[in-house]
């Protein structure tokens, strides 16, 4: 299940009727609610099923530019999923010895550092920060600025409560790695799915407080000069520093790279912009956020070779070799040059490659048809 991302282009094309196809056989099983007449066993394992389809869904979501398929509502009879450690002991499991205890999955507080315990309250997030955004361009519903407004402050304390509990089981420490200052893993034991964990929650707020789509960040002239650009700003720097120890720790990205690449591209969108707009005037921290981007967008290139990687690793390339007056970090992972391709001129405007890849009405976000027909 974990495989359906945007990725092989034999894949692509039918790839949104394969996630719908997965959201009717889960309803289909009911796997949304226990059954009675079943083991604890079974019952952890439909759990399981449900919350890691849960966690697809909204991640194919925010890939394709749609809303999510699965609702919060559908799953309020299920309880949450036990912890990787108790899943994983020898012999059956034991019914829950306190029901209240056993509570609801939807909850906004990390439970246990594995990839359930530490994604599905960031993918309910997720799920509102994405039901935000089509409110916000709603004709009806985004006349009501206080109503929106509301909402994003909802969602920032719902995030907050979030790293709240992350922070108490990672410890104050491990939060130090979204810091320029930290230069090595200051919480070996750390597991790995709570770096990924911690960049997702740092997108989270590129998220809220960005345009999402590439090319409304670079036109809009009255976000760029808005408290809430440099609220984005300043989680893609995190993003960015927290990249940097992903690539320590887990060198390959083989933990969740279909994953990670969505989340990564949207929090490196606007150091592009900058790099584009800024020219040879980019900052120290502008360059060095893109030459770590670069180096994680190029162990993808090399792990996954999906097109929308290659694109973005090329852009982000030739803007800072022109920024940086280096021309050797135009040269391709190969050692050559792509034809055409002119490291000493900046980009006037965004590349057309770029503009395939939208996040607005009527586009379709990472899902390009592979023929190239829009």
């Amino acid at each position: 299940m974990t495989s359906i991302a945007p990725s092989e282009r034999s894949v692509e094309s039918s790839l949104q009727y394969w996630l719908a196809f997965l959201k009717f056989i889960v309803q289909k099983l009911h796997l949304h609610s226990d059954a009675s007449d079943l083991s604890e066993d079974d019952k952890e394992e439909r759990r399981r099923l449900w919350w890691a389809t849960y966690i697809i869904d909204r991640h194919s979501a925010l890939s394709f530019n749609a809303r999510p398929r699965i609702t919060d509502q559908e799953c309020l009879p299920l309880p949450m999923p036990r912890s990787d450690g108790v899943w994983s002991q020898m012999g059956p499991l034991l019914p829950w010895s306190d029901h209240g205890s056993h509570s609801m999955a939807l909850t906004y507080h990390v439970r246990s550092l594995d990839m359930l315990g530490v994604f599905l309250p960031l993918d309910r997030i997720l799920g509102e920060i994405l039901e935000c955004r089509f409110l916000c361009d709603h004709s009806t519903f985004n006349t009501d600025e206080n109503f929106l407004r509301a909402i994003r402050k909802k969602i920032i304390q719902n995030l907050a409560q979030w790293f709240h509990s992350f922070a108490s089981l990672v410890g104050s420490e491990f939060c130090t790695i979204a810091e320029p200052e930290c230069e090595s893993c200051p919480a070996a034991e750390a597991p790995a799915v709570a770096y990924y964990g911690f960049h997702m929650y740092h997108c989270m707020f590129v998220l809220l407080h960005g345009p999402m789509d590439v090319v409304r960040m670079y036109q809009d002239l009255e976000w760029q000069a808005s408290p809430e650009f440099l609220t984005a700003g300043e989680h893609a720097v995190a993003c960015a520093n927290i990249a940097r120890h992903i690539l320590q720790i887990d060198p390959q990205l083989s933990l969740m790279y279909r994953f990670f690449g969505t989340y990564f591209l949207q929090s490196s969108f606007i150091f592009l912009i900058l790099a584009q707009k800024l020219g040879r005037h980019s900052d120290n921290l502008i360059l060095h956020n893109c030459a770590i981007n670069l180096q994680v967008l190029d162990m993808f290139v090399v792990t996954t070779n999906m097109d929308y990687q290659r694109t973005f690793a090329k852009l982000l390339r030739r803007a800072l070799s022109y920024n940086m007056g280096q021309s050797s970090l135009v040269q391709e992972s190969d050692g050559g040059q792509p034809p055409g391709e002119s490291p000493d001129v900046p980009e006037s405007a965004l590349d057309p490659e770029m503009l395939r890849y939208r996040w607005i009405p009527g586009y379709t976000g990472l899902w390009t048809d592979p023929m190239g027909l829009e």
